[in-house]
């Protein structure tokens, strides 16, 4: 599965929860626990959205026919986190999620 893929990429993942088809809850442990939740909107440019609780922080990914069109992430791990979304959304764009 693309989705758990991603998420190891971006540390190492203690759970993940499927809330529907399009929406997952998760824990990743790095040097600290992150905790939040990412929700695929799928169209003619597919939105992954990432928003983090503690430490606080919002990502979104925009893929198209396979290639990213961009990457966005603030928060207080903005340094550490947006360049590990970056090169983890390569499996995102690779794989084209629709669901």
């Amino acid at each position: 599965m693309e989705i758990e893929s991603f998420l190891n990429c971006l540390g190492r993942l203690i759970e993940i929860t499927k809330i529907s088809d399009l929406e997952w809850r998760f824990k990743l442990r790095d040097a600290v626990m992150l905790q939040g939740n990412l929700r695929v909107n799928p169209g003619i440019v597919t939105f992954v959205e990432l928003k983090f609780f503690e430490p606080n922080g919002n990502g979104k990914i925009e893929i198209t026919k396979g290639s990213i069109i961009g990457v966005s992430y603030s928060g207080i791990l903005e340094l550490k986190l947006r360049p590990r979304i970056t090169e983890c959304s390569k499996i995102l764009a690779g794989n084209q999620i629709t669901r």
